[in-house]
């Protein structure tokens, strides 16, 4: 399974890492065009997930499916509570795997894909792993971690990389040592767009990442919300509660209206949030510029956010 053209007539399983919401809205152009291709999706997911995939794909099928079990304190120490979690991750991945061989006979399914979910592979089917960081940009002991990342990657067959000859991604997504392992570019909702349309919006916030961190990111930012630079600002519900606090006009829009966000985005000359490998990729394909900040203690972001310390 080298590239996405070649797969035809098939049952797909596809599931999406509930690490945000940007795993989903990348996805969203790829299971289009396997859709173009005459196979059938069946997508599984959280109730969350499938709140936004069924805002832009139609004939799929929606399998229930547990998200992982992420718990972040919001504090800035990522690898303290990723650590904290590692036991409750693992744990999930073997089920997940278990589920999967099962869900193989049940779907009559003829391949899975998994976008960074490393449980979601058959030992029955071929199965294909999404990613844009074939290694993390971790030092000294952390660095255990990109040979467990390496390990558990090589359970899949193939392997796509959501970057290309541009390296957005960086260091992240260069390819040193595996097998079956292929650039598929930069994917994006906004790939879907019929028609561009004029930039007539300053500049939009996305407050986007675990919700832990959402008040850091609207305070960051409190200045331009205040002086109205920022015209609207697009997250979950929750968001509205936490700008109540801010003097702006900001209008808020939330994410349960992707129709309504998307148009507002594909209008922006500048997007403001978290520095997200798929919000990274938004930018490019909406050909606009960005203000983007990494997640505290976030070593991919933090890296990305040196990477790209301009606007492209």
């Amino acid at each position: 399974m080298d590239c996405i053209e070649s797969i035809k007539n098939k049952r797909i399983g596809f599931s999406v890492l509930n690490w945000g919401l940007g795993h989903v809205t990348r996805s969203v152009s790829i299971i289009h065009q396997l859709k173009t291709q005459s196979n059938q999706v069946f997508i599984f997911c959280n109730n969350e997930q499938k709140n936004i995939f069924s805002q832009y794909l139609l004939d799929v099928s929606f399998i229930d499916h547990d998200g992982y079990p992420f718990k972040f304190r919001g504090k800035g120490n990522f690898k303290r509570d990723l650590f904290r979690s590692l036991f409750a991750l693992y744990t999930h991945s073997k089920l997940e795997n278990c589920l999967c061989e099962k869900y193989v006979l049940s779907h009559n399914l003829d391949l899975l894909i998994s976008d960074q979910r490393y449980g979601f592979y058959s030992t029955k089917v071929p199965s294909i792993f999404i990613t844009h960081q074939l290694k993390f940009p971790l030092k000294g002991v952390y660095r255990i971690f990109n040979k467990i990342n390496k390990h558990q990657i090589l359970k899949f067959g193939s392997i796509w990389v959501v970057d290309n000859q541009i390296n957005l991604a960086g260091k992240l997504s260069i390819n040193q040592s595996y097998k079956n392992c292929f650039n598929i570019g930069h994917h994006s909702r906004f790939l879907l767009l019929q028609k561009q349309v004029s930039k007539d919006i300053n500049s939009v916030l996305i407050v986007n990442g675990p919700f832990s961190y959402s008040d850091y990111l609207i305070d960051h930012f409190s200045k331009e919300l205040e002086s109205n630079k920022i015209e609207y600002v697009i997250g979950g519900v929750h968001v509205s509660g936490l700008l109540s606090k801010v003097d702006t006009r900001a209008i808020f829009v939330p994410n349960t209206s992707m129709n309504d966000a998307d148009l507002i985005l594909s209008r922006t000359k500048e997007i403001c949030g978290y520095f997200g490998y798929s919000t990274l990729m938004d930018c490019t394909i909406l050909c606009c510029s960005f203000n983007l900040i990494p997640t505290p203690g976030q070593l991919e972001q933090i890296y990305l956010s040196k990477l790209h310390k301009k606007s492209s």
